[in-house]
């Protein structure tokens, strides 16, 4: 099981202190902590139109971000398929890839929200469709000297995709109802969660299988999980700062869907409850965390590659508190949640 750090979304809160320059170059610095400290990976996140900022263009900063390191590996949690040329896409891919040397994984979903959709001119309906011919797409493109396709929403003939990656990304398609998470298994290398209990986890990684299986792939799928966490050695004095971070994070997702961050329609964040985000967060001393964090690790830990991508760093928050949590996660966590991994894979 690898130890990956995100999502990475650089949002800034209405009334902020912070701009978005120093957002990006804290994420760069962060990043850098990440892999410094031993840690496997990083992720970032993408949306668009949002008037917090939150970051549209997620191969310009895994570009930035494989220019500063040399080892971990840096993921999309998730690309949204629909609103992306597959030729531009596959290109960019894999120019991000080369500068990395092979670090890269391709998370791709379909994305949800209409004003989205709405910008980009895509029906809604079809964005199933889409994501499944881009996905073919880019595995041609990254894989074939020249290519051929034919389908409903993109049609190529001859077309050349230069330079090829360094090596061909997994594709990790996300989602979270049944159907959504039979289709990851079906046509992608892998599946990735968010936020989920160890029962549905477990659950959704078999449907996952069990899917992939059918579809005639090899071999069992590349499983990921993304989870909100902090680490503290005084949880009293960050929690205040770590609630208003994960309630703006999840407050933006309830404003959308009740249809703000639109035309004459201002964004409203609307957190959760406090108990909900404190029921939902892998928060508290790294004790604490570990003992929150193993049943999943260990769930993680019984498929040959599985990745847990941790959120350490909330819309709002400087960057020093997340450093802090980066280190005591490397050191004082990640040691037992590897552990508790290898027992789930025996």
């Amino acid at each position: 099981m690898k130890l990956g750090i995100g999502l990475f979304t650089a949002q800034l809160p209405e009334g902020s202190s912070r701009n978005l320059h120093t957002e990006y170059r804290d994420i760069i610095e962060l990043v850098k902590r990440v892999e410094a400290r031993g840690l496997d990976g990083a992720w970032v996140s993408e949306h668009h139109g949002s008037a917090d900022g939150y970051l549209p263009s997620l191969l310009p900063m895994l570009a930035a971000l494989a220019a500063v390191t040399d080892r971990i590996e840096l993921g999309t949690g998730v690309v949204l398929a629909p609103f992306h040329d597959p030729i531009r896409l596959a290109e960019d891919f894999a120019v991000v890839d080369q500068i990395s040397g092979g670090r890269v994984i391709c998370g791709i979903g379909l994305g949800w929200r209409e004003e989205e959709f709405r910008q980009f001119d895509i029906e809604v309906s079809s964005r199933v469709r889409r994501l499944e011919e881009i996905v073919d797409i880019l595995r041609l493109a990254w894989s074939e000297e020249r290519f051929d396709y034919d389908g409903k929403h993109y049609s190529y003939s001859g077309a050349a995709v230069t330079p090829k990656p360094a090596r061909v990304p997994p594709i990790l398609v996300g989602g979270f109802v049944d159907d959504a998470v039979r289709r990851a298994g079906r046509i992608g290398d892998g599946y990735i969660s968010s936020r989920a209990e160890p029962e549905r986890v477990a659950t959704a990684l078999r449907l996952a299988t069990e899917a992939r299986s059918k579809a005639g792939r090899v071999g069992p799928p590349v499983v990921a999980l993304l989870q909100n966490a902090f680490v503290t050695e005084d949880p009293e004095r960050d929690w205040p700062m770590v609630r208003d971070g994960i309630g703006h994070q999840l407050g933006v997702y309830t404003g959308w869907r009740e249809g703000t961050d639109v035309p004459g329609a201002p964004l409203k964040v609307t957190p959760p409850d406090e108990d909900d985000i404190r029921r939902t967060t892998a928060f508290g001393t790294p004790d604490e965390v570990l003992r929150v964090l193993e049943p999943l690790a260990e769930v993680l830990g019984s498929y040959p590659e599985s990745h847990l991508i941790l959120r350490l760093h909330y819309p709002g928050m400087e960057a020093a508190p997340a450093a802090r949590a980066i280190d005591l996660l490397a050191e004082r966590v990640a040691p037992g949640l590897k552990a508790r991994a290898a027992l789930g894979s025996s």
